[in-house]
């Protein structure tokens, strides 16, 4: 990841010129009122394991259940929802580990977490403004973590089920109860993750689509990196 670059560029930057920047780099401020927060990769990384998980997710429930057979016909009918399921499974899998290769570092603990932890319902309130919570918060830290786990569990049990007969039946069983479950907790996961990224922090979104956020959005949900970014001094 990029290091905290404070330089301001020029403030009569046109949208085009914002997009530019936003593509290669972040951390840095591009207008009186934006900073970058995602490259262009890292946003594009992010859109693709989302497709590639709802790809999975909706091929999954064909397999999972018959109240969904109805979706067959949107792949071509079952044969080839089976055929497809494990190939966007490793398409999502191979996305996380790019996200995980960019974000790996900024994901550690930090002093800010707890302070995050503590105060999660004042904050989540607007009630508590927090002052050392850096680029991503104790929440995204534990979402992270745990998408790259369950990715590697589907991985893992995916595996066994996509070549059965080379594997013992007593792994085979254990296998679909691991995805299985692991399923139902991502189903979990992504629906908390769309909630807190579009109705419960307005602006949020707009990191993943143009990369850019308001500095008054950096301000109350990320006050020590928007200082970073500012070039303040702690």
């Amino acid at each position: 990841m990029s290091q905290s670059q404070p330089a301001v560029p020029p403030p009569a930057l046109s949208q085009a010129q914002i997009a530019a920047l936003a593509r290669t780099q972040e951390d840095v401020v591009v207008t009186d009122d934006l900073i970058v927060r995602h490259t262009a990769s890292v946003r594009l990384t992010h859109w693709l394991v989302a497709i590639f998980f709802f790809l999975a997710l909706a091929t999954g429930f064909v397999i999972y259940t018959p109240y969904f057979a109805g979706l067959a016909g949107l792949f071509g009918g079952g044969p080839m929802v089976r055929l497809l399921h494990p190939w966007f499974s490793l398409g999502f899998v191979i996305g996380i580990l790019f996200l995980f290769r960019a974000w790996k570092e900024r994901m550690k603990k930090e002093p800010g977490d707890e302070e995050w932890k503590n105060n999660f319902g004042a904050y989540m309130r607007y009630e508590k403004e927090l002052q050392n919570v850096s680029k991503y918060n104790a929440g995204q830290k534990l979402f992270f973590w745990a998408a790259v786990l369950g990715a590697l569990a589907f991985l893992a049990s995916g595996i066994v089920m996509w070549f059965p007969t080379s594997f013992p039946f007593f792994l085979r069983a254990i296998s679909y109860w691991l995805h299985e479950l692991t399923f139902i907790a991502f189903v979990v996961g992504i629906i908390y993750h769309i909630y807190m990224s579009t109705a419960a922090m307005p602006g949020t979104l707009r990191a993943m689509t143009r990369g850019t956020v308001t500095k008054a959005w950096a301000r109350w949900h990320h006050p020590r990196w928007y200082r970073e970014v500012m070039g303040e001094k702690e």
